[in-house]
């Protein structure tokens, strides 16, 4: 994550503007970025649901020759987390809980329950400890759990196993800061927040954004890690790496989405037109929560995306697959930008994804 925002600042600072007039020249500036790059991935760009350009590059995976498309579908990485939020706001909206709520009510034996609310998870202001490391694995940073987890935490556990395993290893931990006295971008938060949507709900976690989201805007092409054969999943790109992540159950909230640039798409415009929250809701999830104290003041964050000037961003990361979001909710500009194959030299998913922001005339 750190490394993606590193890129995203990097490329922002190195953009020149381009002034285009009509469809043809923003497809044609979008052609000329991925020209001999070898990219190999997705862009598409749509303000208020309507295309203004996009592409679609490769092939789905190194034995077959099926093209990707516009529909093939993408792990998105922690573009994931910003659901999970809005499930906690959606309950919210019905009434079944407050972003005030201490934890204690959705874990009673956990001794810091009474410190801490569902916002300090929601804004990553908890001090709750990261379970995940991240290491550079034949050529792709693969995060894998930390220290006693790696041995407790494994592809030969069920789901639930290893979810179990993990909410009791996060509730013994002690804090790393006090609640609210810093940000700390934390997986850990998430999965907590996928939990007590579990909790509050009845359903499981996927079950609720299936029927609570994805059905209501029509997100077809979505699903979760979980749920899949990773390589068997039809019309999915594979990475060009195979992964060494132990991703079965742990990246409930944080990271088990995979989607395709329309799914996503659609997602970005409902923050418009309300179609799932309320305009309360989404100023609650986009308003940022840092401070100046914070010791880094560019990391920026709401409720599970960043605002950034008049847009809200989010990168996501996962084996070699590295996608950017972003989406003005006043103007209904949106972009998504993916690959398969971030090992490419050639190609920055963050430097296309900062040009187009910057670059387009929308």
């Amino acid at each position: 994550m750190k490394r993606a925002i590193a890129l995203l600042l990097a490329a922002a600072m190195a953009i020149t503007i381009l002034a285009s007039c009509g469809t043809n020249e923003k497809q044609a500036y979008l052609n000329a970025m991925l020209e001999g790059t070898g990219f190999s991935g997705v862009v598409l760009v749509t303000k208020n649901g309507k295309t203004v350009c996009e592409a679609a590059k490769g092939t789905e995976n190194k034995f077959s020759n099926k093209k990707i498309t516009a529909d093939t579908k993408f792990c998105i990485g922690s573009v994931s987390k910003q659901f999970a939020a809005a499930a906690i706001l959606l309950l919210r909206q019905d009434g079944q809980l407050s972003v005030d709520d201490k934890l204690s009510k959705y874990f009673p034996d956990y001794r810091y329950g009474n410190e801490l609310t569902i916002r300090h998870l929601l804004d990553m202001r908890s001090g709750i400890r990261e379970f995940y490391d991240v290491e550079y694995i034949d050529d792709a940073f693969t995060e894998l759990p930390t220290g006693e987890l790696r041995g407790l935490i494994t592809n030969d556990n069920t789901v639930e196993e290893n979810r179990e395993i993990l909410e009791d290893w996060l509730l013994r931990q002690p804090l790393e800061f006090e609640p609210d006295t810093a940000f700390e971008y934390s997986n850990s938060n998430y999965f907590l927040l996928a939990r007590i949507v579990e909790i509050v709900s009845g359903l499981s976690y996927n079950e609720f954004l299936r029927e609570r989201m994805f059905k209501p805007l029509g997100m077809t092409h979505t699903t979760f890690i979980d749920d899949v054969d990773l390589f068997g999943q039809p019309d999915m790109a594979q990475p060009t790496v195979t992964p060494q992540t132990v991703y079965v159950g742990v990246t409930m909230g944080l990271g088990d989405m995979i989607s395709n640039a329309r799914d996503i798409d659609r997602w970005l415009t409902s923050l418009k037109t309300h179609e799932l929250l309320t305009e309360e809701s989404v100023d609650m999830m986009t308003t940022d929560y840092t401070n100046e104290d914070d010791e880094d003041e560019e990391e920026n964050y709401g409720f599970g995306i960043r605002p950034c000037g008049d847009g809200l961003f989010h990168s996501g990361y996962f084996s070699t697959y590295l996608t950017m979001i972003y989406t003005d909710p006043e103007t209904g500009f949106n972009v998504f930008a993916v690959t398969n194959d971030d090992t490419n030299p050639n190609i920055d998913i963050s430097e296309i994804g900062w040009n187009l922001i910057d670059g387009l005339d929308i």
